[in-house]
């Protein structure tokens, strides 16, 4: 019987056609990779984590690790006395909310910052394919954190500030708040984003909507 071989070529295309566009411009859209060793466990006495600054004062700074669902607090300076260190200092001035940042720490009680390195963007506006992994539509809190596929760093974005030379008028995009409250999480979108000290969302499409959970069939009453 003969034996049929399918040319090398042919079967790459039909590997890139798979993966189809989410692998096209989600890499081309993500930033160098960042060490994303090292937790703040027990047991552990120092390490290194990247995610997103969520907070910052001068005692402490808030960071969403990868992968987590709530920040966590990194002090700055040695909370039994002693100064932050000054090139942390200056390196936080660089840093804004909600940048994504790799930072190491050390523990002495509680974690305590000894480098951290913001992750610029190579270009002031892209776009990302992903899914959505946390939304924030209340308020002056209105954002949404968007995991690229098919790998990158989970980023989150806020609407552009508009401003308006008539009084109390300016704020948020009203229409990207808007489409913001539709989305929900689980939502597989291509967002398009400009970046002036942060990322922010100028336009989301949906391609997918999130699975919805199954209602349970309603227990019958006996004799009806």
């Amino acid at each position: 019987m003969a034996r049929t071989f399918t040319p090398f070529p042919r079967v790459l295309a039909a590997s890139i056609l798979a993966g189809g566009i989410w692998g096209g411009l989600s890499l081309r859209a993500e930033e160098p990779k960042a060490p994303r060793t090292g937790g703040t466990g027990s047991a552990a006495k120092s390490g290194s984590v990247t995610g997103i600054l969520t907070d910052k004062t001068d005692k402490y700074i808030m960071v969403k690790p990868e992968g987590a669902k709530e920040p966590q607090r990194f002090l700055l300076a040695p909370p039994n006395g002693g100064a932050a260190d000054p090139a942390v200092q200056s390196a936080l001035k660089m840093v804004f909310i909600p940048n994504l940042v790799t930072l190491q720490w050390q523990l002495q009680d509680e974690p305590v910052v000894t480098a951290i390195h913001p992750i610029q963007p190579k270009t002031r506006m892209g776009t990302v394919l992903g899914t959505i992994v946390a939304r924030e539509c209340m308020d002056k809190s209105v954002y949404i954190e968007v995991k690229p596929a098919p790998e990158g760093f989970t980023e989150r974005y806020w609407p552009r500030f508009v401003g308006n030379s008539a009084p109390n008028l300016g704020g948020f995009d009203k229409e990207m708040i808007q489409k913001i409250g539709e989305l929900s999480v689980g939502d597989r979108v291509k967002l398009t984003w400009v970046c002036d000290e942060r990322k922010r969302a100028t336009k989301v499409d949906i391609l997918m909507r999130a699975p919805q959970p199954q209602q349970q069939p309603q227990p019958k009453t006996p004799g009806k």
